[in-house]
């Protein structure tokens, strides 16, 4: 019933039936702390979501702890715990590169191109987490690494992130046209994987290009919002708190812009309810959660 409810992004209601399932004794210990984990860090509460993967990492058998090691790592950037997530990067890519060795025996090979498609997503979150913290050249590399790892796998999960990160990274630096370029790609990988999430991602990072520049023009601001607004419905039904607070935000933003106040204040508050709902897990509090604007 847990997972059936996942399927439906009905989060809470997963939440109860597996929670239920491990209070009862299911013996799938480990894939209920980690689908625990995972629906605690779409509602929000992190603190939980780090316990939950904690506790399914000293049960895990080695072929499952990179998973959960890069997990707790996004966790930790969600909350801007930069160094901590960090590590877990680091671990997730020792334990992904041990995991392919341990598996070296099997038919086929297909565990490298596995490793090679968990590796390049790791890199490309650790690029992310570089950037948030300034250190641009360093996120390029990671960035580049990930982006020879996804094509070696030819993974397309990995390189709609990879393209997404470069996104990212080109705006920053200036390049709106590289920048739309990699979104779009991102974007277009994305929607044919059937990746929510990642079609959220995309979808945030472009509105913020089709949005940059000054003075913005009424025709380029709606077509950011146009942008946003469908990654806010996606954000809605996949139940991503943090990431909906942060589309609210950026909305807020472009209707500031446009002179559409009211808008502008109904956005914000929006996303002020949210952000104080995840900061009202003391223990997972940081002022980062307040400051996402891209991902």
């Amino acid at each position: 019933a847990g997972q059936h409810a996942r399927t439906l992004y009905a989060n809470a209601a997963a939440l109860s039936h597996l929670r239920t399932a491990l209070a009862l004794g299911h013996p799938d210990v480990v894939e209920l702390h980690e689908a625990i984990g995972d629906l605690q860090t779409l509602v929000g509460e992190y603190g939980d979501a780090l316990s939950s993967y904690d506790a399914a990492a000293a049960r895990a058998p080695i072929q499952a702890q990179a998973a959960l090691e890069h997990k707790l790592g996004n966790v930790h950037d969600r909350r801007g715990d930069w160094q901590h997530a960090e590590s877990h990067f680091r671990a997730a890519l020792t334990a992904a590169q041990n995991a392919v060795a341990y598996d070296g025996g099997s038919e086929a090979g297909s565990s490298d191109a596995d490793g090679s498609g968990l590796q390049a997503r790791i890199y490309a979150d650790w690029s992310l987490t570089a950037h948030r913290q300034g250190a641009t050249e360093r996120a390029l590399d990671l960035a580049r690494q990930a982006r020879v790892l996804a094509r070696e796998a030819d993974d397309r999960p990995a390189l709609a992130q990879v393209h997404n990160i470069l996104g990212i990274l080109a705006r920053h630096q200036g390049d709106l046209d590289e920048a739309r370029r990699s979104l779009q790609r991102s974007l277009a990988l994305a929607t044919e994987a059937g990746l929510p999430s990642a079609r959220i991602a995309a979808l945030n990072n472009l509105a913020l290009v089709q949005g940059e520049g000054e003075p913005r023009v009424p025709r380029q601001i709606d077509e950011a919002i146009q942008t946003l607004e469908e990654a806010l419905r996606l954000c809605e039904e996949l139940g991503d708190r943090h990431r909906e607070a942060a589309l609210h935000n950026n909305l807020a933003d472009l209707h500031h812009a446009a002179g559409r106040h009211e808008e502008a204040m109904s956005q914000l508050k929006r996303a002020a309810a949210i952000f104080i709902e995840i900061g009202g897990d003391r223990q997972a509090w940081q002022p980062e959660i307040w400051k996402l604007t891209e991902w």
